[in-house]
């Protein structure tokens, strides 16, 4: 690749003799170059958050940060795939930052690496997100690209299909607890939220310009999309929205979960069995009960908080008293809008398997709460909140969930009045709930010990 330069024209000005200046014009340059070197104070802006006309939300909070986080969140993942276009999510994921209708894939990667920027794509099974990282003073032209990629995407067919490797890579590279958890959900939802985040392997390559522009243009909609920011101004933010290239109106509804239960192996040998036991719970739309249910998942253990500690949770307790043989267990929360899981993630010696998934269903069936393990799940889950928020791209995925799913933020003030309200008693519901809940599997390694859904 070479590199034009251009010739620098050095104006006649500077070929004119110098002349004498005097003490006065020079301090007074002085000041002005001093004046000039110090930065304006900026001033710092609480949460806001305003609609626009076309549906469109706006969110932003500037706390003076020298990093800029501007993140485009769609309502729109894997759960809104149908069986003809399985996978087409995934696909958006792994395309972004390809070739738009305004710029080439060379451009958006050449002007973004100039600027110092990151742009990435995050999904989940409701949400697509789109976020670019830059410093403070470049953000008018990172804007301007990450726009760009997100309403203006072109699906040149050349390019879809060079990204078929990229795809390929993705599934080859998922851990055996990644599928896991894939195949629980699959069990338990079937369509839906049962819809997996990966394409499946025989519909790689099968997605089409058309097919990925027909999802994008009945699912990215103004009134299915949030526009957030940290550290950049309200009405700089707002600017920016003018430059989003997408319909007004909400698109089509979401059909609500229904949950059935069951289970998925994937038998694949080896000598460790990697296990996903869940039941249904409530959806983010109750904030009470799902709150509570946050706060069972850590009572029933989410892994140890001590290095090199082991045991912790009434679930590992349960595994290890079952049996002597090496294992991990952890709690599993996967919190959606209607409808969640709420279970344990179990990765065993497959000969000892059996024994660990059975005593772990037990505890999750007798789970009892008291006062003092809820108090400590509430500082746990606030920990959890807290360490969270100090990332901006996760502060602007939190964000962007909550204004798509109600419509308004929960400020990060109000986060410990809104846990402190869920009493042990809401805990203790939540538990109960699960002693008679149908249960869900999705088991994938050495499978030969590991006993069947109906038998917990």
């Amino acid at each position: 690749m070479s590199v034009s330069r251009m010739a620098v024209k050095v104006p006649t000005s500077l070929l004119q003799p110098v002349r004498q200046v005097s003490s006065s014009s020079r301090q007074r340059a002085a000041q002005a170059a001093v004046a000039k070197s110090e930065p304006n104070l900026l001033q710092s802006e609480p949460l806001k958050v305003s609609n626009q006309s076309n549906g469109l939300t706006v969110a932003s909070l500037d706390e003076n940060s020298p990093i800029t986080t501007l993140g485009v969140v769609v309502k729109a993942g894997s759960r809104n795939e149908s069986y003809d276009n399985a996978g087409a999510s995934h696909v958006l994921r792994a395309s972004a930052g390809m070739a738009t209708k305004n710029n080439s894939s060379f451009g958006i990667c050449r002007n973004l690496q100039q600027l110092g920027a990151n742009l990435t794509c995050t999904q989940g099974r409701e949400h697509t997100l789109y976020t670019v990282q830059v410093t403070r003073d470049q953000t008018d032209v990172a804007a301007e690209y990450l726009l760009d990629s997100v309403s203006n995407q072109a699906f040149k067919p050349w390019e879809l299909e060079r990204n078929a490797g990229t795809i390929k890579l993705d599934l080859a590279q998922r851990s055996p607890a990644t599928q896991a958890i894939e195949l629980v959900h699959q069990a338990a939802f079937r369509s839906g939220l049962g819809n997996s985040l990966f394409c499946p392997s025989h519909k790689v390559g099968s997605h089409g310009t058309a097919a990925l522009q027909e999802f994008v243009t009945k699912n990215f909609t103004a009134g299915r999309t949030a526009l957030l920011g940290i550290g950049v101004s309200h009405s700089a933010l707002t600017k920016y929205a003018g430059m989003l290239n997408l319909e007004s109106g909400s698109g089509p509804a979401t059909t609500p979960a229904t949950y059935y239960g069951g289970e998925l192996r994937t038998e694949v040998g080896g000598g460790l069995a990697y296990v996903a036991l869940a039941a249904n719970c409530a959806g983010a739309v109750n904030v009470a009960d799902c709150i509570a249910a946050m706060l069972l998942q850590r009572v029933l253990g989410t892994g140890s908080h001590v290095k090199y500690g082991s045991g912790q949770g009434k679930l590992a307790q349960a595994a290890a008293a079952a049996s002597s043989a090496n294992s991990a267990v952890s709690a599993l929360g996967l919190m959606y809008s209607d409808s969640s899981l709420l279970g344990a993630m179990i990765v065993s010696e497959a000969g000892a398997a059996g024994k660990v998934v059975g005593a772990v269903a037990s505890a999750i069936r007798n789970v009892t709460v008291t006062e003092e393990e809820v108090e400590a799940a509430k500082k746990n889950l606030m920990t959890d909140i807290f360490s969270m928020y100090e990332s901006p791209a996760m502060q602007i995925e939190t964000y962007g969930s909550q204004v798509l799913l109600s419509g308004d933020i929960l400020a990060v003030e109000r986060i410990p009045e809104v846990v402190a309200s869920v009493s042990v008693a809401d805990v203790q519901a939540a538990a109960k709930k699960l002693s008679s809940a149908k249960l869900s599997l999705g088991a994938v390694g050495n499978l030969s010990t590991v006993p069947y859904v109906e038998s917990l």
